[in-house]
């Protein structure tokens, strides 16, 4: 497992949160940011788009997970019907480039927690964790996509 800690920028975006069981359903919930965002000249090339899963579908039940689709916006911007907005603050964070499908994510973060996280010589701090998906990240053939996966960190 190749994670390299990066200091990341923080993000202001605006986000549409999804609530129920993650995989499919999130996909789903990712076209309906990503028309809302065209429309509004938000996405394209130089935009950044942000996943953050706010809970762990073995602790809460399915139909109560929440996941905010997010797209970085500029400042200034304002909350719209059905859209929010939040600041995610930077800093140092674990990255781990996931190529997969949305039934396959779940087992990079839980491997990267697992795996990486116990032998690492870092410990979680308390800003969101994220999915990064930028100008470098493509779809690739198959259904499958990449991402950056995102844990935020401090040493023990």
């Amino acid at each position: 497992m190749k994670v390299e800690i990066r200091q990341l920028p923080g993000y202001h975006v605006a986000y549409m949160r999804h609530i129920g069981p993650y995989g499919p359903a999130v996909s789903a919930h990712w076209k309906k940011l990503n028309t809302w965002a065209g429309a509004r000249d938000l996405s394209g090339p130089g935009s950044v788009k942000l996943g953050i899963s706010h809970d762990d579908p073995s602790i809460t039940p399915p139909d109560k997970c929440r996941y905010d689709a997010c797209v970085r916006v500029p400042d200034g911007f304002r909350e719209q019907p059905g859209v929010n907005v939040a600041d995610i603050p930077g800093g140092r964070y674990a990255v781990l480039r996931f190529r997969g499908t949305d039934r396959e994510i779940g087992g990079a973060w839980t491997a990267i927690y697992r795996d990486w996280l116990p032998g690492s010589g870092y410990q979680c701090d308390d800003r969101p964790c994220f999915e990064l998906y930028g100008d470098e990240h493509q779809c690739l053939p198959g259904g499958r996509w990449e991402c950056d996966i995102c844990i935020p960190v401090r040493p023990l």
